[in-house]
């Protein structure tokens, strides 16, 4: 070997991936659960450069930091999450952790290969309640990953660049996260969390249309969706008539990649009856209708299921009851992101387990009642 190959050879040996660089990526190597520690940084990384605290990503990149922020991924390990993980109620952390903290160092714990709970000496406690942070997506042994970039080449990039990888946004991307296995839990034989597969079966899936083009429009790190009134309005479309005492009602999931909604969490509530002429809602008109994946808090069983799949409407007839003249006949549909958790929660503090924090759940039950919105509102006059 000549001299120049041998120095070659080092270099390439010892240098980390950067942009055009072939490395031996596959999303399933990305996202094996547990993620392992990262290690030591290069010796050429600053402090900056070697930390994996999402505010110092912040640093330079402000704008994806601050839509982070912002967003359910940055509430990923919320009192709701945290206030159960502990035993006896929880045994095994990373049934939940593996997506909410997938990081190593955001574990106090780690397993052992006997298969037992040990101290895990790689935790960093300031990591911990910031849920799935930027390394959790981007980091993997100090090196970099992403998509090929929206601007020119950066000169002298920092963290020895990155490595851009094809189809780094693809719905594989969020599979690992957004879809049960074969084995996981069903209700009425139908998993539990199957997004994916939704969307798989959508349209959307043969048009090349991917989930980060819906919540990541122009690699924003917003992922909006069910709890955010102007993203579900997108994606859905309402029309009404109204014949004589007859209104007609139909909501078509026109823009939304998979049912809607897709989780066991939301619930939608079409809500019509009669206000009096003083503007006092006439509790014998009322009349509700439901859209959602609806089961028990134990998960024993199916009560309903209304999901709206991509494409498809659903309808319903409503009859204005001759009760009171001279008001308004309403229909209000109101969104609820986080019913069952609410119903959840509520359940936990009424008869607490072993294990619960109560003051977190407390408080995670709290932020559910408020997480509700008016979708939809029409008024008609009655004679």
């Amino acid at each position: 070997m000549s001299l120049f190959f041998f120095f070659l050879f080092v270099i390439l040996s010892t240098a980390q991936p950067s942009i055009g660089w072939a490395v031996d990526f596959s999303f399933e190597k990305h996202w094996k659960f547990p993620i392992s520690p990262q290690g030591p940084p290069p010796k050429n990384f600053s402090d900056l450069e070697s930390s994996l605290d999402p505010d110092d990503c912040g640093t330079c990149h402000e704008t994806q930091y601050e839509d982070w922020q912002t967003s359910r991924h940055r509430k990923s390990m919320g009192p709701g999450v945290a206030g159960q993980l502990h035993p006896p109620w929880v045994n095994n952390p990373f049934a939940c952790t593996n997506c909410h903290t997938p990081l190593a160092e955001q574990s106090s714990k780690k397993m052992s290969p006997e298969g037992r709970l040990t101290k895990n000496s790689d935790y960093l406690p300031e990591l911990r309640s910031k849920g799935l942070i930027c390394a959790g997506c981007h980091v993997r042994r100090h090196i970099r990953y992403g998509p090929k970039p929206l601007s020119g080449k950066v000169d002298d990039p920092p963290h020895n660049s990155f490595v851009e990888v094809e189809n780094f946004g693809n719905s594989e991307f969020c599979k690992p996260c957004h879809q049960f296995g074969p084995g996981d839990n069903r209700i009425n034989g139908k998993l539990l969390q199957n997004t994916y597969e939704e969307w798989k079966k959508s349209p959307y899936f043969k048009k090349g249309v991917h989930c980060a083009d819906c919540h990541m429009p122009e690699r924003r790190h917003l992922w909006q969706g069910i709890h955010s009134p102007e993203m579900v309005k997108k994606g859905v479309k309402i029309e009404t008539t109204r014949d004589g005492a007859d209104v007609s009602l139909k909501i078509t999931n026109s823009g939304v990649g998979h049912n809607f909604p897709t989780y066991v969490t939301p619930k939608i509530v079409v809500r019509a009856s009669v206000f009096d002429k003083n503007g006092t809602e006439v509790p014998q008109s009322v009349e509700e209708k439901f859209i959602g994946w609806n089961i028990p808090i134990n998960l024993s069983k199916e009560l309903y299921d209304t999901r709206i799949p991509p494409g498809k409407s659903l309808s319903g007839k409503f009859k204005i009851k001759p009760i009171a003249t001279g008001g308004k006949f309403r229909i209000i549909i109101r969104v609820f992101p986080d019913d069952f958790y609410t119903r959840f929660f509520k359940a936990l503090l009424g008869n607490p387990p072993k294990g619960i924090d109560v003051i977190k759940i407390k408080e995670a039950y709290n932020e559910t009642q408020k997480s509700n919105y008016i979708l939809f509102e029409k008024y008609w006059d009655l004679k």
